[in-house]
């Protein structure tokens, strides 16, 4: 099993988020998956955020478009310049795009966050080609079934994220199926240790950040140096595997490829 220090991407990421552990061990399988990904032109960003995750898993790509709900970090990603073309857009109700536009769409843990999931599948599926392929990065069921902390802290979790949709294989095959996108596969990530420590980090870092629950421990983090930062995360993560065998990972990238009617 590939730990989480051999990723081409460690380094860059733990000096990204040198304030959220948590983050740097959900990215790095993340970006460890998508980058194996062969883009079929033209590809869309499905929740780009900043762009920051398409420009470091496709750095010598531009991306032909990038859609997002929120308005600062589509200008972050304008900025970052690697798309033709951002739009704003929620796409729980709609994409401003045209049917069967694109070859290939990615979303990279944004689409759990959506809470009308029946109609962004939909959506995705209208403006996707015959042939064409859907990847979708996601937490899974087996993320909470394995919840290291108080049952009462995922309920809040998932409020405060907020956190919609924590499905297993069979509800994903199903849901993507009912709107024509098939063969459906999985690859798992993040083994049951590691997805305990990144479920007890990400608590504590997402309820100080997202929820405003002051946390004093990470209120002096803010004067400590970056560099013992760093090297703390190294020591903390480095050793973590974040590969997972079939059906035991708590999350995994979904592909699926959209069928003839």
């Amino acid at each position: 099993m590939k730990a989480i220090k051999d990723s081409r991407f460690f380094e860059t990421i733990v000096n990204y988020y040198v304030r959220s552990p948590s983050v740097t061990l959900c990215r790095i399988p993340e970006l460890e998956l998508l980058s194996q990904i062969q883009l079929e032109r033209p590809v869309l960003d499905h929740c780009c955020g900043d762009g920051y995750i398409a420009a470091t898993a496709f750095s010598k790509t531009i991306i032909d478009a990038g859609v997002d709900i929120n308005n600062e970090q589509l200008a972050a990603a304008q900025q970052r310049g690697n798309y033709k073309r951002l739009e704003r857009a929620d796409a729980g109700v709609a994409l401003p795009f045209s049917d069967e536009e694109f070859a290939t769409v990615i979303n990279n843990s944004g689409i759990e966050h959506i809470p009308d999931l029946e109609v962004a599948i939909a959506e995705i599926a209208r403006v996707l080609k015959v042939g064409g392929k859907v990847y979708l990065n996601v937490l899974n069921s087996r993320y909470f079934d394995r919840w290291p902390l108080n049952p009462e802290t995922a309920i809040i979790y998932k409020k405060f994220q907020p956190f919609y949709h924590a499905l297993n294989e069979e509800d994903w095959r199903d849901i993507l199926e009912q709107h024509n996108l098939k063969n459906v596969t999985f690859t798992d990530y993040l083994p049951e240790s590691t997805s305990k420590m990144l479920a007890s980090l990400d608590y504590r870092y997402s309820a100080h950040y997202f929820r405003k629950r002051i946390s004093p421990l990470l209120i002096l983090e803010r004067f400590l140096p970056t560099s013992w930062l760093i090297q703390r995360w190294r020591s903390m993560l480095e050793n973590l595997p974040w590969e997972a065998t079939p059906g035991t990972g708590s999350g995994f990238l979904i592909c699926a490829t959209k069928a003839e009617v």
